[in-house]
């Protein structure tokens, strides 16, 4: 009766303060920046906007568009954008601007914009767009971070070739990854989800670390990372990507978009993607495949409608995906026994709907009612040796957020969600025992959440955020979130962030690595969903050194849990086991990053990171395993006049890594207490055409390869036998090459 009070007095809140808003008169001015190739506009994504001689600005969203609000006194709005002339518009009583950036081509000059750009908005995010995605192959979404610092990308195990990400120094479970603002990457396709996003259907990647925006939900503890796809109204009108490399894999991806109707309101677009990987490769000749053989089939379909006041979007997307590997002499289809090769099997079955629907108000522009409502189906049937992992899950997914702003110092989001998970995952490990797990359980969560932005002058601004869940499994779920943003001078920025985080883990799908071994499963029957605090601090300073510009961030941030479900490979090196932390949990993640123009066209890229990342392993505190405390990262950048030729190399130090204790072990498959450093290097060479581009390059160039990753491999169904040990690449250097065929 408490909680249903309590949710009717929060309702009444809403419906008071929604009231209260409707008669607001916006001070903001919204607009788009696009450029008009062979005279059609294509929108400019992540172009910065700005009022002159201030530090108010933003930067461009996914379809070009831009919000900012009137600063008193100014009426010059600087619009920038890497490659492009800048542009200076004198704004009067104007609303809505359109705004046509011209490339440098057009302007026959050698001008060349570092981009360095002053990200100016309360909440810090970084946005990758299509250029810095295809500095890589960028064959899906794990590998869209090689390049970038902020977010880490390693192998699983020594079978699958599959990748995890890490931010601010803890897994990527614990970052919530969407797509458009919906859910994406979580659930049973918690790891493996991240290569269900072809690289070719990313037009950017938005990435915030620490605390996130209460509007998309409660699950992010040390970030957020949204993805934008290709969109049906400003994408190219075919895009066609062919790649292939030396260990056998083959990609083909296809993306088509078309604009039609009377006054081209509608469109649609068809996200095409398929690979393959048909060679059974051995480079280290331990008789197991370095990566996993078979295909994955991908296809997104999505339609939009533009009205003046009702803006509407849905689509559909489904996936087929198995994929095999083990033994070299393991075949995709073969019986199973302890007599017979050993064998892992991922097939997958996926998927997905949404609709969006927006209200813009003609007499308020300013004002915004927004409704998505997303779904997924998701089934795995899997086994790894005689052990087999089956799950499903369905998911409901509705989001409704109401914006507004009463003056140019006041913004609200206010609005209400709900989230339905149905899982049922089933587990037969078959070692020297036979254990079964069964878990089913049904999530229903209704939340409300209210969001404010405070901005007194272009100096100061402030957004704190409350959401309220109430869990049917495990009650009231409370989620505060606060950012800071002061401007110390129009070059220099220092921000502030704290907040909450919840979510509920799923053991097996999120360490699968792990059990491709001789390790019997030990789960505590009463895990709790993991809760921690996210504090950051940052600072960012812009600077010209000679006649360039540079930026220089320093961030950092502590992550502490109120419970984590530990995973725990210490406590015998043939056991994993997960239970409630009964003691002290933390990360702490210091970055330093500088980018500079070091001459024309030439860009350079540093960073450093220092992690320190601890939890309570059976009553002894001690560090994660397999996370490098010290990490460096160069990113080089160099194209000639008007993008003809672009070259890009990346390299990459991994200081020590604490691995799990293998004392317990014979000596002849113990293992080091911490595995030695080491380098990766990247690097690829574009050439740009017309309409067409080619590019190779190679992944691993220096061929590093963690020597004997398996443990006892030649005795798969022995009780030292393990795959999950892993803290370097498996494979070594892979050359690659690719085209891409694009009609604007």
């Amino acid at each position: 009766m408490k909680i249903h009070k309590s949710i009717q007095n929060i309702y009444g809140l809403l419906l008071l303060l929604l009231g209260s808003f409707s008669w607001a008169q916006a001070q903001i001015i919204q607009g788009i920046v696009v450029e008009k190739p062979k005279g059609k506009a294509e929108p400019l994504v992540g172009a910065n906007v700005y009022w002159a001689t201030t530090t108010v600005g933003t930067v461009t969203n996914d379809q070009g568009q831009f919000s900012l609000k009137r600063v008193t006194g100014a009426n010059q709005l600087v619009v920038s954008y890497a490659g492009y002339q800048n542009d200076t518009v004198t704004v009067n009583n104007q609303n809505n601007l359109t705004i046509v950036l011209k490339t440098l081509e057009e302007l026959k000059t050698v001008v060349i914009k570092s981009g360095k750009s002053l990200d100016v908005e309360a909440i810090k995010s970084e946005l990758l767009t299509v250029k810095s995605l295809r500095k890589a192959a960028c064959c899906n979404l794990s590998e869209s971070f090689e390049t970038n610092p902020s977010v880490d990308v390693t192998n699983t195990d020594a079978v699958t070739g599959s990748k995890r990400i890490r931010m601010l120094g803890l897994d990527g479970v614990y970052s919530q990854i969407m797509v458009e603002n919906m859910p994406s990457v979580r659930g049973l396709a918690s790891r493996t989800g991240l290569k269900f996003i072809p690289g070719t259907w990313i037009k950017s990647i938005a990435i915030n670390k620490g605390a996130g925006s209460v509007v998309n939900g409660y699950e992010s503890i040390t970030g957020q990372i949204n993805v934008t796809l290709a969109q049906p109204d400003n994408s190219e009108a075919l895009l066609l990507n062919l790649y292939g490399n030396a260990m056998g894999r083959t990609e083909a991806n296809l993306n088509t978009s078309k604009v039609f109707g009377k006054d081209e309101r509608w469109s649609t677009a068809l996200l095409l993607h398929a690979n393959n990987v048909s060679l059974g490769i051995d480079r280290n000749n331990d008789g197991f495949f370095d990566i996993a053989q078979g295909t994955q089939v991908n296809a997104v379909n999505r339609w939009k409608y533009k009205g003046d006041v009702v803006r509407i979007q849905f689509g559909v997307k489904a996936l087929y995906e198995d994929k095999f590997t083990g033994q070299t002499d393991f075949t995709r289809n073969q019986e199973r026994g302890t007599g017979l090769p050993y064998g892992v099997v991922f097939n997958t079955r996926r998927v997905e709907g949404f609709t969006k629907f927006g209200i813009l108000p003609p007499n308020n522009p300013n004002q915004s009612l927004g409704i998505i409502v997303s779904g997924i189906h998701h089934i795995q049937d899997s086994f790894w040796g005689l052990s087999d992992f089956t799950g499903t899950q369905d998911n409901l997914s509705v989001n409704a957020i109401f914006q507004t702003q009463i003056n140019d110092k006041h913004r609200f989001s206010l609005g209400g969600s709900y989230m339905y998970d149905r899982y049922d995952q089933s587990y037969v490990e078959r070692l020297a025992n036979t254990q079964s797990y069964r878990w089913q359980r049904t999530e229903s969560v209704p939340g409300l959440f209210a969001e404010y932005t405070f901005e007194p002058n272009e100096k100061l601004a402030l957004v704190t955020g409350l959401r309220n869940d109430f869990h049917n499994l495990y009650g009231n779920v409370f989620t505060p979130r606060m950012h800071l943003k002061y401007a110390l001078t129009t070059n220099s920025i220092v921000r502030l962030s704290a907040g909450r985080g919840f979510r509920v883990a799923n053991i097996i799908p999120e360490n699968f690595g792990y059990l491709i071994s001789a390790r019997t499963l030990n789960a505590a029957s009463d895990l709790q969903p993991e809760v921690a605090w996210n504090y950051g601090a940052s600072w960012t300073q812009k600077f010209k050194f000679g006649k360039r510009e540079g930026k220089l961030t320093l961030d950092f941030y502590r992550t502490d849990f109120e419970n984590q479900v530990v995973t725990d490979l210490d406590i015998s090196a043939n056991e994993v086991s997960f239970y409630n932390l009964t003691g002290q949990a933390f990360a702490n993640s210091f970055q330093a990053a500088l980018e500079y123009e070091l001459m024309k066209r030439f860009d350079v890229s540093l960073a450093y990171k220092y992690y320190d990342v601890q939890s309570t392993y059976n009553n002894t505190l001690q560090q994660t395993p397999f996370i490098a405390q010290n990490r460096f990262l160069l990113n080089l950048a160099y194209a000639t006049k008007f993008d003809k030729w672009e070259f890009d190399f990346t390299a990459q130090w991994f200081g020590a890594q604490r691995l799990p204790n293998t004392t317990t072990k014979p000596n002849e498959f113990q293992r080091a207490a911490n595995t030695p450093d080491f380098f990766l290097l990247h690097a690829q060479i574009t050439r740009n055409f017309r309409d067409w581009s080619f590019y190779i390059g190679s992944e691993n160039l220096g061929d590093f390869r963690q020597s004997n990753p398996i443990i006892d491999a030649a005795n798969p169904f022995g009780n030292q036998f393990d795959a999950g040990l892993v803290w370097a690449p498996i494979a070594g250097r892979t050359l690659y090459a690719g085209l891409r065929f694009t009609i604007k």
